[in-house]
């Protein structure tokens, strides 16, 4: 079964609008506000995708399988559907247009676990611990949406779950523009944004990347969402060799907790097997012991590897704004916006806005 992507849109933009206008129904309201609350709680939210699409489908054709969300794994199943398709090219995009939040952004909410891996939502693919709770809340409200004979009645579920995840979607504070702050002030308010909440990773990987976007362009660095299994790039920040091109050109591996020899070993095998020939790894906990700096060098130059080891912030916004383009002062100024608009990249929450907005302006 193909669902109908202009349908689909014009049911959507229909139930968002009546969602702010007309009656939402109080059993849909409250089953998917406890789907939010769990998912929160596990700070695992890509449940709230699949329940997102899986009410959209429902809504345009009741004959959809739920279950069925791989058409390749169905068989002859004639109903059938492809979600990942479906959130793709519609439920996605749209969601940022009309204001209410999936959980997870990205134009491929599904490229998570557990249904990364799933050729059929009941075929018992392991998830973690944690997942499990707000999973089989999810799975009890698709039996419910499986049990409905209708397109309107499916309609109300998603009229529900719009008006929910609208109280979800995040209200970042607008972007600061030019500040006049110096490198030693920069590097203060760095090292307490990450240090006041880790936000699992977030916010050190955001501040690195917003580091190597002044040093770069943001045109060629990437850096993906958090433990985001599509992700094909070696490290968590990374520099292609020109705008558009395969071939990387740096790779930087960012840790707010302890690193061990190991892990730089494991990390530079990586950036080796992808051809990457220029790698760094970010030690930014307090408590990082000091590694044997020269023996893991040596390992990697063995190996066809140039490796940087930063122990800390300091030194690395030291070199990131002596090889800019411009001079320190104003490197250091251009870096607060581009850290700003990498935190929202990586799903950070918007108190960390608040945090670093505050902390750059003293």
């Amino acid at each position: 079964m193909k669902i109908n992507s202009a349908r689909a849109e014009a049911v959507l933009r229909e139930q968002a609008g009546l969602a702010e206008t007309g009656p939402v129904d109080p059993d849909w309201l409250r089953e998917i506000e406890e789907l939010s609350r769990l998912c929160e709680e596990a700070d695992i939210r890509t449940h709230i995708a699949f329940f997102g699409v899986a009410t959209l489908a429902k809504s345009v054709d009741i004959r959809a399988d739920l279950y069925a969300i791989k058409p390749k794994h169905a068989g002859d199943n004639p109903n059938a559907f492809s979600a990942r398709i479906l959130i793709y090219d519609v439920l996605a995009p749209l969601a940022a247009e009309l204001g209410f939040s999936l959980g997870v952004t990205g134009r491929e909410p599904l490229n998570n676990q557990p249904y990364f891996r799933m050729k059929r939502l009941d075929d018992g693919t392991p998830m973690k611990e944690s997942s499990r709770k707000p999973f089989e809340h999810m799975l009890g409200l698709i039996r419910a949406l499986s049990a409905l004979e209708s397109e309107a009645e499916a309609c109300e579920a998603l009229r529900a779950f719009v008006a929910v995840r609208r109280r979800y979607q995040p209200v970042y504070a607008d972007a600061l523009g030019d500040v006049a702050i110096s490198p030693e002030v920069l590097k203060q308010a760095v090292k307490a944004l990450v240090a006041e909440n880790s936000e699992g990773g977030r916010r050190a990987q955001a501040v690195a990347a917003g580091l190597f976007d002044v040093f770069a362009g943001p045109e060629r660095v990437e850096s993906g969402r958090i433990n985001d299994p599509s992700r094909k790039y070696p490290g968590d920040v990374c520099i292609r060799s020109a705008v558009g091109s395969d071939t990387w050109e740096k790779a930087v591996e960012v840790r707010d907790k302890p690193v061990r020899a190991a892990d730089v070993r494991i990390f530079g095998a990586k950036c080796v097997a992808m051809g990457v020939h220029e790698a760094a790894v970010l030690m930014a906990a307090a408590d990082q012991p000091r590694l044997a700096v020269e023996e893991l060098t040596a390992w990697a130059a063995e190996r066809g590897l140039s490796l940087t080891l930063f122990q800390g912030w300091d030194d690395l916004i030291d070199q990131i704004l002596f090889w800019s383009a411009l001079p320190k002062s104003s490197a250091a100024s251009v870096v607060v916006d581009h850290v700003q608009a990498r935190l929202v990249t990586v799903e950070a929450s918007p108190a960390a806005i608040e945090s670093w907005q505050r902390l750059v302006l003293g």
